[in-house]
């Protein structure tokens, strides 16, 4: 079957949907294959960008699957292995012999002790989680767009929208 005679043929709210969510995946397309890319070339500082190169994207919710980031399931994905120091002591504030739970390091050039340690994930498993949580957020926009979309769609369907 013709995709344009399968379209035409499906009720409103479907057609409505399915616009919404191509037109959520074509603004994220300009976004990041047009816009960003010509920001960064006519602003390469940032200092003196206007306010409405990022407001535009945030008004349409495509700035909040950029900004999604830390809401990454990186708890749920990946298991906490990788030891990092919490508690860094520069050497000059140590007074006398260091205590045995003090682990010797170098932090930004300057000698010093470690003197606590917690797990973290390994970058490549949060990385992962990132992926993932972008993915989900995308999604999470691509429905919201669907919902729109259908809701108009629905009520064109019902008679109590009209486009003249």
């Amino acid at each position: 079957m013709n995709p344009k005679t399968w379209f035409l043929s499906q009720k409103f709210w479907l057609r409505g949907g399915i616009i919404g969510a191509v037109a959520c995946i074509a603004l994220f397309v300009f976004y990041i294959c047009l816009l960003f890319p010509l920001a960064q070339k006519l602003y390469p500082d940032h200092e003196d960008e206007p306010g409405w190169l990022t407001s535009v994207p945030v008004l349409t919710g495509h700035m909040f699957v950029f900004f999604s980031y830390p809401l990454a399931p990186t708890d749920l994905m990946c298991k906490a292995t990788e030891p990092y120091c919490t508690d860094w002591v520069p050497e000059a504030l140590v007074h006398g012999e260091p205590s045995s739970s003090f682990v010797p390091m170098v932090q930004e050039g300057e000698a010093g002790y470690c003197t606590n340690y917690a797990l973290a994930p390994t970058n490549a498993c949060g990385e992962q989680a990132e992926n993932v949580g972008f993915l989900i957020a995308a999604g999470l926009l691509v429905l919201i767009y669907f919902g729109l979309g259908a809701a108009v769609g629905y009520s064109m369907q019902k008679g109590n929208f009209r486009i003249y």
